[in-house]
């Protein structure tokens, strides 16, 4: 879709239009370095809850989300098999959430194969909950002695969902998500990690660093792509709009240019999402049951998608993003309140539908998807 329909379109839904100028980009600028079939991709959350019956992945609901997210026009999804860990000074990951671990992994099974048969390509992002409800990259086992037990416990829980990974072909498997309290002090126990890793699957690999995480790690050189979980703030204060968020969004993308061009390394934002709440831009990271006063405001979610895309989106070394969050039953409000992250019926969704249907397929080097 040309640019100026995309803008047609957008102003049908009422949010305003950027020009090249006011995005960044050159009118002139050759389309040459756009990386190759750029990852447009959706996060498609589980549902474990026992008490909602069979709803997550697997699901005839399931089957209905994975039709609307290629409806949609994405190219991949992220699924995310879940463990846990009792508290932030534990070092056991249990590989089960709300169901055990066998039958998540014979869901995700057939839900890849679902995805495949619609043509979406599969990562696999396993992540691991803090029971007591802190967040996972405080971990402190409290000794490097328990770190060492920890990295172990670690260990296996990678090695059950590598191995499921190269099993149903997933084109792309992420070694952890945001353990920020270990990334940035064990870079080596990390190598040996991924080192594993890719000793059990042959596909691509990243790993989900933290909006404020990534900078400072020292294993990119071991990893594929360089992946981001992008929740940086958009705006300072309340009432901050548009411009705002392209002037914050155009220095995260500048500082993440040269982590890309440092380590020779493409881009991929293994989470990206806003809630759909009025400032939502301000904290964009904090869950919603965190937020009691949140405002209903599709817009800003709509506008902060905009801002990141066309901000991002035409730099050469970044590769795509995948969506926080659709979830397996995409119907269902048991998993999150509207002011949530789902864009699904919002208009932001409007904005990512017109982001995928741009036609992106120029040549780039071997290292891109």
């Amino acid at each position: 879709m040309p640019w100026s329909a995309l803008a047609l379109v957008l102003l049908s839904a009422g949010l305003p239009v950027l020009t090249t100028a006011d995005a960044g980009m050159d009118s002139n600028r050759s389309p040459a370095l756009v990386p190759i079939q750029p990852i447009k991709g959706i996060t498609l959350a589980p549902i474990e809850d026992r008490s909602l019956g069979p709803v997550g992945y697997g699901s005839e609901q399931c089957v209905n989300a994975l039709n609307e997210i290629a409806d949609l026009g994405a190219t991949w999804i992220s699924l995310t098999p879940v463990g846990r860990m009792a508290d932030l000074n534990s070092y056991e990951v249990l590989h089960d959430f709300e169901i055990p671990a066998t039958t998540n992994e014979e869901l995700i099974r057939r839900t890849a194969g679902q995805a495949r048969a619609l043509g979406l390509k599969v990562a696999l992002i396993p992540h691991v909950y803090v029971t007591s409800g802190k967040w996972r990259g405080q971990i402190d086992p409290g000794s490097d002695e328990a770190w060492d037990e920890w990295f172990e416990s670690y260990k296996r829980f990678l090695g059950r969902y590598a191995t499921l990974a190269q099993e149903i072909d997933a084109a792309l498997f992420s070694v952890g998500v945001e353990f920020k309290s270990s990334t940035n002090y064990y870079p080596e126990r990390w190598r040996e990690l991924i080192d594993f890793v890719r000793s059990i699957y042959s596909g691509k690999l990243t790993y989900s660093a933290n909006w404020d995480e990534a900078e400072y790690i020292e294993f990119w050189d071991a990893l594929d792509l360089i992946g981001i979980n992008a929740f940086w703030p958009l705006t300072w204060l309340p009432g901050q709009g548009f411009e705002m968020m392209c002037e914050m969004a155009t220095t995260r993308a500048d500082e993440t240019e040269s982590l890309s061009i440092h380590w020779d390394r493409p881009v991929v934002f293994t989470e990206f999402g806003v809630k759909s709440a009025r400032d939502a831009t301000i904290d964009p990271w904090k869950w919603p049951e965190l937020c009691p006063d949140l405002t209903y405001d599709e817009l800003t979610q709509a506008a902060a998608y905009r801002a990141v895309f066309e901000t991002f989106g035409w730099r050469e070394w970044f590769n795509g993003v995948f969506i926080w969050k659709y979830f397996a039953n995409s119907d269902s409000l048991a998993q999150e309140a509207p002011t949530g992250f789902s864009p699904k019926d919002k208009r932001a969704e409007q904005v990512l539908s017109r982001w995928f249907a741009l036609n992106r397929s120029w040549t780039t080097p071997d290292m891109w998807f």
